[in-house]
């Protein structure tokens, strides 16, 4: 069977498609279905470097082989193996994840990266006032929540308190505790819009009104600092404000001063579960992560080691001791982690529109009027003209969207048409026919999606054909195996129990254990003290790589033989000639002949079904070509 997967697997990578091959020289035909030079040379050259077997690098050989993938490929075709949902589901994944990267914007992408790398270098303190928006709020609602956030700026621009008109209007939860107040953070802290309206406002004003997954925002900018990078720290923390905390608290304090060591008090006192086990060590963290007062005794601190006085906080009474400082590093340094963070947050679909906002300039749309007009009737959901296959919008002259597409795009979402929903089609259609595109646009997507194409649907055949009728087929399998039992011999064998030690002292224990007939349980259990010792016991056959080259295959027990830093002594009990071997002692191996045996047969009835014509003159061009 791996035999078989293995000889699989090599075509799954080498086929192609005439479609996108050069139509120069028909090389072969398989039942009149043509096969060109340019499309054989290309595989054979990708893959000559995989192969290993020389026969195989010979042209001839390597046609051989070729044919009888694309007469099975024919075959699967003529089944409608690719119509079956399963292999579409499948080969649609695959195709999804291949093509993403080239739904990206790499401009965008840079220009995003240096953005988050100049933020990075400074941390924004920021209060905000929320209006909250449903996620399925109509139009009506997110023009009276615009309304009222516009409203309260104005009322702030004019000069009411920030923090009296955040206490009054926010929706945010927090509000009530912080007025509104975030504090410091950074790069990646705060979703994009909100991070980038922070960013852009000058400190001491309030930003426009920004909307966000939560809602309309506006946004005070209280000051701007250098970003501090992050620090690492161990604790001590005693849990609440009462006296004798702050007795205890100041008792470490002075055994710290004493000189005693940091990691084993927090493990015996500490009273954050989290930490003392690990001598209070945190992770590592930069500004907005830790309550205000921490980080900042945290950031004060200024050379490892350093230790704080006790302070307080909310959750109780402290000590920090400094273990590093990491300041910002360089973008060089920082550019892989900004690159993954800015792929897989917010801002991928910024990348994603940004290639839409380019095709839709790039394109010819034309929507046809008249059917538009349709949609802006009340009574659009009835016509039966908007539920056909009639052009409705056609992108370069070439590629034509039905009516009825537009038709179902509005009745999913239960509205009539409108500018908004008109452009969102658009949109989608374009990018659609962009996917479409992409194959020949990029012909090494093209060949690599034709491959998984291929190599999927022979996969499919070659389950159904070969490897499950192997292995569930018993009778066949059976007399497959009475056949042909000459090819399943085992060679000569020998009962034996070996020894390998890493040291000599070890190997001399051993032997005369072994010639004490001591078991192999036991002399395990006497080396037990050394790891090193590797005891095998069993039949073995006298090809085994176990048994070094100069052994003589005697019973009794062998000398000691040194071999690659190993000491190997053997004890044989018994010698066994070649026998027979049983079908349930070689079922794996009888599985995989069984398989080539079913597959040569079957790619015999496959050229008699399907006439393979090779074009002698294409192939002899080629022969002197890699000759």
């Amino acid at each position: 069977m791996i035999k078989t997967i293995i000889t699989s697997l090599i075509f799954i990578i080498l086929s192609s498609s005439s479609s996108i091959a050069q139509k120069d020289n028909v090389l072969f035909s398989i039942d009149g279905e043509k096969v060109y030079s340019s499309e054989f040379s290309r595989i054979y050259e990708k893959n000559l470097s995989l192969v290993n077997e020389p026969s195989q690098k010979d042209v001839a050989n390597y046609l051989d082989l070729y044919v009888n993938y694309k007469l099975k490929l024919k075959e699967a075709y003529d089944l409608k193996m690719d119509t079956i949902p399963s292999y579409i589901r499948e080969f649609t994944k695959y195709k999804n994840q291949l093509i993403q990267p080239y739904l990206k914007d790499e401009s965008t992408k840079t220009d995003l990266i240096k953005e988050a790398y100049d933020r990075l270098q400074k941390e924004v303190n920021a209060s905000h006032i929320l209006v909250k928006i449903n996620k399925n709020a109509l139009p009506k609602d997110t023009l009276l929540a615009f309304t009222k956030i516009s409203n309260v700026r104005k009322e702030i621009v004019e000069g009411a308190d920030f923090e009296f008109v955040a206490k009054k209007t926010s929706q945010d939860p927090s509000v009530k505790r912080n007025a509104g107040n975030l504090g410091y953070f950074t790069v990646f802290q705060m979703v994009y819009p909100f991070e980038t309206a922070a960013y852009s406002t000058p400190v001491g004003e309030v930003s426009k009104p920004f909307r966000t997954r939560f809602g309309y925002h506006i946004v005070k900018v209280n000051d701007s600092r250098a970003a501090k990078g992050e620090v690492e720290v161990a604790h001590i923390m005693l849990k609440g404000d009462v006296v004798k905390n702050k007795t205890q608290i100041d008792n470490i304090k002075e055994q710290l001063d004493a000189g005693v060591d940091f990691s084993a008090l927090a493990k015996r006192y500490s009273q954050d579960g989290g930490s003392s086990k690990k001598g209070g060590k945190l992770p590592k963290f930069g500004s907005g992560r830790m309550v205000k007062s921490f980080e900042e005794m945290a950031f004060s601190l200024n050379n490892t080691g350093d230790i704080s006085a006790p302070f307080k906080t909310k959750f109780g009474w402290h000590i920090i001791k400094l273990i590093k400082k990491y300041p910002i590093e360089s973008f060089d340094q920082t550019q892989e982690m900004l690159k993954k963070k800015v792929e897989q947050g917010q801002r991928a679909k910024i990348i994603g529109n940004s290639v839409v906002n380019k095709l839709m300039k790039e394109y010819e749309i034309t929507v046809i009027e008249n059917l538009l007009d349709e949609f802006k009737k009340e009574e659009w959901a009835s016509n039966k003209t908007l539920s056909s296959h009639t052009p409705f919008l056609i992108l370069n002259a070439v590629k034509s969207i039905p009516v009825n597409s537009y038709y179902q795009f509005l009745s999913s979402r239960k509205a009539n048409t409108n500018p908004k929903l008109l452009k969102e089609f658009k949109e989608k259609e374009v990018l659609n026919y962009y996917k479409e595109k992409l194959p020949t646009k990029f012909p090494e997507l093209g060949y690599t999606l034709i491959e998984y194409e291929e190599g999927l649907l022979l996969f499919d055949l070659m389950q159904k054909r070969i490897w499950e009728k192997a292995e569930k087929d018993s009778l066949g399998l059976a007399n497959y195996f009475q056949n042909n039992r000459q090819l399943y011999q085992w060679n000569e064998r020998v009962n034996a129990i070996i020894v390998a030690c890493s040291n000599e002292k070890d190997a001399n224990t051993a032997t005369k254990l072994l010639q004490n007939n001591v078991s192999s349980n036991e002399i395990e259990k006497q080396l037990k003290t050394n790891k090193l010792v590797d005891i095998k016991e069993g039949l073995f056959e006298k090809t085994d790589i176990l048994f070094p080259k100069q052994f003589n295959f005697e019973k009794g027990v062998s000398d000691i033989f040194s071999v690659d830093d190993q000491f190997i002594i053997i004890k044989i009990d018994t010698l066994l000639d070649k026998v027979p071997k049983e079908l349930e002692e070689t079922r794996g191996k009888v599985i995989s002949d069984y398989q080539d045996y079913i597959e040569k047969a079957w790619v015999n009835e496959l050229k008699n079904r399907y006439p393979v014509k090779i074009k002698k003159r294409s192939l002899k061009k080629l022969n002197k070509k890699y000759q």
